[in-house]
């Protein structure tokens, strides 16, 4: 099987790990051969010309360029990867979509209307505009295949099954890299300790979010539009080994989970390789030493996140956006030392609690409570209100 394939974006994480696997996979005595056509990236020019040079690619967008990058189809800016994507896209092609945060929408909606399927890592892109990209990707006859670790395991573990099947789906968290704490050590975390992860190796707001469970809360947000399953359906639980990566249980009461090492190459090369499988570059889990498997219900206390996905998931509308974009100001001002990592959950309920949730979803209803979410969350944390 020969397919084109996008990476947006190439020099993050998501994108570093696809282009090992796609070397590891073509290396392979396999069917499979990929065709990389386009990069988009943000401002890592020195990594962007090597990924280049290995795989020989042509079409590229930056978000920032220092002006050294040489290729024959190159665009710039907030809208480079939408331009990308519509000018060299083609019906049929796999986009890895890993654009962090709202910014990833667009480019995935892009994607999609050119008839490509969606290889999602962009958890922000159902979570502000999960009903344009559902409503997207049915419109136009086209995959939806999930990246993050938690859902993939769900995607696996549903196999094939008829949604009526479905009692419940339950997504594992690690808790991060403050779980040991108490409540007041986590409230006065420093950034140093909370971007040291216990068990994944993941970017700074990914990072972040995951010490106060809010990754797992838009995660339940992402599940229910992926999964189509309503917010009783939806559970989390804190799994420290983070061997087990999500459950589903059926009206039966069987229950059915995926299990592998913490590692994100596994759930990316699913999502390359889907239906087949082949072998991979992750390592096995020894059985031998695994010891337990633990599990703990979520302190709601502890975690108030996982409660306001719940209320995002029931109130729908634009309720989503405002989640998202709250969550991202606070992030970047923890990122930026302006806030207590205690203060930031409490904010995004505050904006929203203060923000009309309008019902109908569109683009434009969409970028307009995007827009004043942030502008409201930016400004409470300038007032310092909950520090």
């Amino acid at each position: 099987m020969h397919r084109r394939l996008f990476i947006l974006v190439s020099t993050g994480s998501i994108g570093r790990s696809t282009i090992k696997l796609i070397e590891h996979l073509q290396n392979l005595d396999c069917a499979y051969n990929w065709n990389v056509v386009g990069f988009a990236a943000g401002r890592n020019s020195s990594l962007l010309r090597q990924q280049i040079a290995a795989l020989d690619v042509d079409a590229v967008s930056m978000e920032h360029s220092d002006g050294s990058i040489d290729v024959k189809h190159f665009y710039e800016g907030s809208t480079g990867a939408v331009e990308l994507i519509r000018e060299h896209a083609k019906k049929g092609d796999l986009v890895i979509a890993a654009i962090v945060g709202f910014a990833g929408i667009a480019p995935t909606l892009a994607a999609i209307e050119c008839g490509c399927d969606i290889a999602l890592a962009n958890k922000e892109s159902l979570v502000a505009g999960g009903k344009l990209v559902m409503d997207a990707v049915k419109k136009h006859g086209v995959r939806l295949l999930p990246v993050d670790s938690e859902h993939s395991a769900i995607f696996q573990s549903i196999a094939g099954s008829h949604k009526r099947e479905i009692a419940k789906v339950i997504l594992t968290a690690s808790g991060g890299s403050l779980r040991d704490l108490s409540s007041e050590e986590m409230a006065t975390a420093t950034l140093k300790q909370v971007l040291k992860h216990p068990t994944w190796k993941m970017g700074a707001k990914v990072t972040i979010d995951s010490a106060s469970l809010m990754n797992k809360a838009l995660e339940l947000v992402e599940a229910h539009w992926l999964f189509d399953v309503k917010s009783h359906q939806l559970d989390a639980v804190i799994h420290p080994q983070s061997i087990v990566h999500g459950f589903v249980q059926f009206r039966d009461g069987s229950v059915i989970a995926q299990l592998s090492s913490p590692d994100m190459r596994l759930p990316i090369q699913y999502a390359l390789t889907w239906p087949d499988r082949f072998e991979g570059s992750s390592n096995a889990i020894d059985w031998s030493s695994i010891g337990s498997l633990d599990f703990n219900a979520v302190d709601p206390t502890l975690y108030p996140a996982i409660g306001l996905a719940h209320e995002v998931i029931k109130r729908g509308g634009t309720s989503g956006t405002i989640f998202n974009a709250a969550n991202e100001i606070v992030v970047t001002a923890f990122l930026d030392q302006k806030l207590q990592f205690g203060s930031m959950v409490g904010i995004v309920e505050e904006v929203l609690d203060q923000i009309t949730i309008v019902d109908q979803v569109d683009m434009a209803t969409v970028i307009a409570a995007d827009k004043e979410a942030r502008s409201l969350a930016t400004e409470l944390v300038g007032t310092g209100i909950l520090h």
